[in-house]
């Protein structure tokens, strides 16, 4: 499914999963939930503000991921934080998620350059969107057709919100790119009530999809558990989705 998406146009991808991968029973339960995307995200190796915070499952997490590809053949969406990982995670990935702590990290990308494999790239927390466009050209050698950028919110002065959502950068980078760019509401928004909205505005901006965070229980997630949805808030938010994709002429995947 992500190669013909790169390829194709007029598609909104839908990428879903909890922060962090925390057991093989919470897995099961969002893979096998009604219509839960084919694209999965989940977090193994962790960057976490504070040390003490859950690092992630790490390499008893591949394990786990590869084990359920094989049963349920679902493609991989997971955040890389340093080269040494790429063994471990390169068997189960599809798409290396650069976090927006390492959009500066040049060292990883061109890492990830001669790697081959798509990059979506977050912008950093307090980037312009210059200073986004130069750590993509780091990606070059992927082909414009394989790199993702993603909108994931950037700090400001405003403190209702965990970040402020600037949909202008989406909308500016389908104007003068050719980049594919996706939306994360989840950690822009981080607050659960406000993920459906940021969402369907997302896909009115002409973004080329969402990165979501979805948990069984979000009240027991390890990390981010403030701004998980739980399955049926997701099933509902795919539906008005798919009847907006609809309206405007995007296939909702």
């Amino acid at each position: 499914m992500i190669n013909q998406y790169l390829k194709t146009e007029n598609s909104f991808l839908v990428i879903a999963g909890p922060c962090s991968i925390e057991s093989e029973a919470q897995m099961r339960e969002l893979l096998s939930s009604d219509g839960f995307p084919k694209v999965v995200r989940g977090g193994l190796y962790k960057m976490r503000t504070r040390p003490d915070s859950f690092q992630g499952m790490r390499e008893q997490g591949t394990q786990l991921v590869h084990k359920l590809q094989q049963e349920q053949g679902f493609e991989f969406v997971t955040e890389i934080s340093d080269p040494r990982q790429i063994e471990m995670l390169d068997p189960i990935t599809s798409i290396y998620q650069v976090g927006t702590r390492n959009m500066y990290n040049y060292e990883l990308l061109k890492e990830l350059a001669s790697i081959g494999k798509p990059v979506m790239l977050k912008r950093g927390f307090s980037a312009t969107v210059k200073e986004w466009l130069g750590a993509a050209e780091y990606l070059a050698e992927l082909g414009e057709e394989n790199i993702i950028l993603c909108e994931r919110g950037i700090r400001t002065f405003e403190s209702s919100l965990r970040n402020t959502l600037d949909l202008g950068s989406v909308i500016y980078l389908k104007e003068h790119t050719k980049f594919k760019v996706i939306v994360d509401p989840s950690h822009a928004m981080g607050d659960a009530r406000y993920v459906r909205s940021a969402s369907l505005a997302s896909l009115a901006a002409g973004a080329d999809g969402i990165l979501i965070e979805v948990h069984p229980e979000p009240r027991n997630a390890l990390s981010d558990a403030q701004q998980a949805l739980n399955i049926d808030e997701f099933q509902s938010l795919q539906r008005e989705l798919s009847a907006m994709g609809q309206v405007l002429g995007k296939e909702v995947l």
